[in-house]
């Protein structure tokens, strides 16, 4: 069954027109993120339709919270303004599909059905740019092994944590839950995590606390961490997505 959410419903019944005759929807449409969780915590969903202006500010940093409540769910990000690095961190965080809402519309059956065999459907140059983004993790140079370290050491045991669980995907609400501490000190730290190593965002944590740790199961014998694996279970046979 698939649902759709998005603040818009004009552009909620144009999808849901277009995926009817070849698809069971959900009869109801979601209009707001509460109503969201709701249905996802009641209903069983194989994909999610999702306008990600729904989630307003935290965009996609939320992808991970709905694939809590539902980790078996394929989403299929619809984005008002698309972007390449927010295309990146959409997928990171467990998105299957990453469009525009300028997309051709006949197509998004072939988008389901594509997500529906565990498959992206991106752009064409998705793996390129995500190539570029991790390129530091394949240029093993001790040099980068020791600044990496530094930055780590700089970090409190309890902000290691935080932005370990950050790389696994986890939101701010289940790293709450997870630490037994509030949300706000969740994005108290997360500021503090920033400044102390010259990062601006989440995808760039991510993918610093990864580098760390295969730079370090080279230069220092540690072992590998599982942080990030969405990298590796990227389908290579990777889809277009057309505008």
């Amino acid at each position: 069954m698939i649902l759709i959410a998005s603040t818009d419903a004009e552009r909620a019944i144009a999808w849901h027109q277009v995926l009817a005759p070849h698809y069971q929807l959900y009869e109801v449409d979601v209009h707001d993120r509460h109503t969201l969780d709701m249905c996802l915590k009641k209903v069983a969903f194989d994909v999610l339709i999702l306008d990600l202006t729904l989630f307003g500010e935290a965009g996609v940093n939320e992808i991970s919270a709905l694939i809590e409540i539902q980790p078996k769910l394929h989403i299929v990000i619809m984005a008002k303004s698309p972007e390449q690095r927010e295309e990146i961190s959409a997928v990171l965080f467990g998105a299957k599909a990453y469009c525009s809402f300028d997309m051709n519309l006949e197509l998004l059956p072939k988008v389901v059905k594509t997500v529906l065999t565990n498959e992206l459907w991106v752009d064409r140059k998705f793996v390129t740019r995500l190539l570029s983004e991790i390129e530091d993790i394949t240029k093993v140079k001790h040099a980068d092994a020791k600044k990496l370290d530094k930055g780590i050491a700089a970090m409190t045991p309890r902000e290691n944590e935080i932005a370990s669980l950050v790389a696994t995907g986890s939101s701010n609400r289940r790293i709450a839950e997870q630490l037994n501490i509030s949300e706000r000190t969740v994005k108290a730290h997360l500021g503090v995590i920033f400044r102390k190593i010259g990062i601006t965002d989440r995808l760039q944590l991510a993918l610093y606390m990864n580098r760390h740790q295969q730079l370090s199961a080279i230069w220092h014998g540690g072992k590998e961490n599982n942080a990030m694996s969405a990298t590796s279970s990227l389908d290579p046979q990777e889809q277009d997505k057309h505008q």
